[in-house]
């Protein structure tokens, strides 16, 4: 993400949690002086402090959110922790008057996304979600090729997610799991690509026994977008390993692949790149979603990564779960569970 405009204030940062997805955040931040300044990060874990401060140079530290909160001053927090233990989280930075960036997945469940919105709102302050495959996967240069008429309009969405994934600690203990690993991804992003609601889904669920988590393993789901359908399968079970999106229009065809955008018609076919698919780029992607909030907060007009928004793609994932837990089809409203 460029982002060269001359802004009116440098935010100071505060990161709570420091785990693995972390890095990709402060690697992003950190190629972005002039905007901001992380001024502390917050952990349980003394290693992982110690770890920010040797890898980063963030010697300020504090193992409890609320040590953080008496001692330093800072406008926006960037939550990194797991999802299931975030609302309260989120509480504490809205009633101390902060603005929030969370990471995907937004909440367990479109219950507790509410209740997130609901807390950032009656506080008054600004909140967006990490839903960075939006630019490193390339769904917002596709949206914009699509935007520009490449393919007309678009009919059908195939979606294909296959590999053998195994993670570690606590994700693998969770009820839900590659949904919420990877799906939200990828649910976000077809709502991105057709810019409209959803009304309707059906799906089917399964947890393979090479894959030790609890939760779901494989996925196989269908969604109706107006006159649009999205086929869309996930596996972290797959011997085969494939990530692909084929969009089918009236006038043409686009293919996204890892790394490239195809659009083929009539008159011949064309390759662009996604210039924030590499690993060297992705960070930045992290700092694009921060840079939706700041945006929001300079601004006071709603970022397009709010937690707002993305009750639209939680309700998706929610969706999923109860179509395969009732083998029924499941109906949205204005694209939200009723």
């Amino acid at each position: 993400m460029n982002d060269n405009t001359t802004h009116p204030k440098r935010h100071r940062i505060v990161v709570v949690g420091a785990g693995g997805v972390s890095a990709m955040h402060f690697d992003g931040f950190r190629m972005r002086p002039e905007r901001l300044d992380i001024v502390a990060v917050v952990d349980p874990s003394a290693e992982r402090r110690d770890w920010a401060a040797s890898t980063y140079g963030i010697h300020t530290g504090f193992a409890s959110l609320q040590e953080a909160l008496d001692a330093v001053e800072f406008d926006v927090a960037v939550v990194c922790t797991p999802s299931h233990v975030r609302v309260e989280t989120v509480r504490a930075l809205a009633g101390a008057g902060k603005h929030i960036l969370v990471e995907k997945p937004f909440a367990d469940g479109l219950d507790e996304a509410r209740e997130l919105v609901r807390i950032a709102d009656d506080a008054g302050v600004q909140l967006a979600v990490d839903q960075n495959f939006r630019e490193h996967y390339g769904f917002e240069q596709a949206r914009t090729l699509i935007e520009e008429g490449r393919i007309g309009r678009v009919r059908v969405i195939n979606h294909r997610e296959l590999m053998h994934r195994v993670d570690e600690g606590w994700r693998n203990d969770q009820p839900h799991h590659a949904l919420m690993v990877m799906g939200v991804h990828w649910l976000d992003g077809f709502r991105r690509l057709l810019d409209q609601d959803a009304d309707w889904l059906v799906a089917r669920t399964f947890s393979a026994p090479s894959v030790p988590a609890v939760g779901e393993t494989d996925a196989n789901v269908q969604i109706r977008f107006g006159d649009a359908t999205v086929t869309y399968t996930d596996s972290f079970s797959s011997w085969i390993t494939q990530w692909d999106t084929v969009v089918l229009g009236d006038e043409g065809t686009l293919h996204i692949s890892k790394s490239t955008i195809t659009i083929a018609g009539p008159t011949g076919t064309e390759t662009v790149d996604i210039p924030l698919a590499t690993a060297t780029n992705k960070p930045l992607t992290a700092y694009g979603a921060l840079a939706g909030l700041l945006d929001a907060v300079e601004t006071g007009v709603e970022a397009p990564n709010s937690g707002r928004d993305n009750l639209k793609t939680i309700s998706l994932i929610d969706g999923v779960y109860r179509a395969a837990q009732s083998g029924e089809p499941v109906t949205f409203v204005d694209g939200l569970l009723p």
